[in-house]
């Protein structure tokens, strides 16, 4: 499934994160996010190898992240963030942004770290 800039402009981000969920999760016990920084405006980060203008805006794109989180993931990465390319370091903390988004809404939703049974023992024990 190819999702372009234009479909989010024409139904909005709420609408893709549905049609992402529901190709994600068709038949699949988890769900792997592959985040690619570039999708963002290059004007919002540089520091990729491959900037494109046009992109998602951070508010549209963290959204998203938000959204396609909130039932689970299996696991996240942030790709084509290139440090050698990031003078002012906008496109790690975009990155970073990203992954930080992406837990708050498991966390939020119950997915991640709400588990009873490990909330009363110590991390490094039985």
């Amino acid at each position: 499934t190819v999702i372009t800039v234009g479909d989010v402009e024409r139904v909005g981000v709420e609408k893709i994160a549905e049609i992402a969920l529901e190709t994600a999760w068709k038949d699949a016990k988890a769900v792997y996010l592959s985040f690619d920084i570039d999708v963002i405006d290059a004007g919002f980060v540089p520091g990729t190898g491959w900037p494109e203008p046009g992109g998602l805006l951070p508010r549209e794109a963290l959204n998203l992240v938000k959204m396609v989180s909130e039932p689970g993931l299996a696991g996240i990465e942030v790709v084509e963030c290139s440090p050698p390319y990031d003078w002012a370091e906008q496109t790690a903390l975009m990155s970073s942004r990203v992954i930080l988004d992406s837990l708050a809404a498991q966390v939020r939703t119950g997915k991640l770290g709400n588990k009873a049974a490990a909330r009363n023992r110590p991390a490094w024990g039985p």
